[in-house]
């Protein structure tokens, strides 16, 4: 059965990474899991923003990481969407966490390169593990070093390696972080790459899938298949057998 995964919240129809978006995928018990990105503020708060800068997605400019919380939280990080979101502020991991659980799961992607967060991964740990969450969300990063970092603190939180193409030894790469679970770009599966990865008990999503045309050809030829989305809803309709347009 396919699972649903609403990118940084239902990020089409609301501002990406706001309590608005994450409320607006809480709204439909077809969405199992929520994604959304986290940084750390200044002041070393996890914060839940995409982008390592401010300027695309709130009324602020440069880094996440040269600005307090209390500074970030004057931010507007809903007009740039559209007028009726004006209001919406950066939230802190902390806050989802509180608002999703016993709702849904949470996939949280570690922003994290080489040192420029040092200590992340115990800082968001802590979080989880303070609201005992540790079955309800699973870490990811591009940083696979972060993953391994994360299982060493607590191994009962799931980890994940997200890939922008194909990866070669990826059992390897798995044994290695302690991850088990893997997410690479659509573009890259094959029937082969999928039989692989069912084969070793791997779980697998790709990301992130919007297009109908592309959503329909995925979901009936890979019909286990965990896809993230900023339009959740396309999915739904396919999956329940409507017709979906762009």
């Amino acid at each position: 059965m396919i699972t649903i995964v609403a990118h940084r919240g239902w990020s089409g129809e609301a501002p990406e990474n706001t309590i608005a978006a994450f409320k607006l995928a809480m709204t439909d018990p077809d969405i199992p899991i929520i994604e959304l990105d986290v940084h750390l503020s200044k002041d070393g708060i996890p914060v839940v923003i995409h982008d390592h800068v401010l300027d695309r997605t709130t009324s602020g400019t440069g880094p996440v990481k040269a600005f307090t919380l209390e500074e970030l939280r004057q931010l507007d990080a809903g007009s740039w969407f559209a007028p009726s979101f004006e209001g919406e502020r950066i939230p802190t991991l902390e806050e989802v966490l509180l608002l999703t659980k016993g709702s849904c799961k949470l996939h949280v992607e570690l922003k994290s390169m080489g040192d420029e967060y040092e200590g992340i991964e115990e800082k968001v740990i802590a979080i989880i593990q303070r609201h005992n969450m540790q079955e309800e969300v699973f870490l990811s990063s591009f940083d696979h070093d972060s993953m391994k970092r994360a299982n060493e603190i607590d191994p009962t939180i799931r980890t994940g390696l997200i890939f922008l193409g194909k990866p070669t030894l990826l059992i390897e790469q798995l044994r290695y972080t302690g991850a088990a679970s893997v997410s690479i770009h659509y573009a890259f599966i094959t029937p082969l790459f999928v039989e692989e990865m069912i084969q070793n008990g791997i779980d697998l999503g790709v990301w992130t899938v919007d297009d109908p045309d592309i959503l329909t050809r995925i979901i009936e030829q890979y019909p286990d298949m965990r896809i993230t989305t900023n339009h959740p809803d396309r999915v739904l309709r396919i999956v329940r057998g409507d017709r979906v347009t762009s």
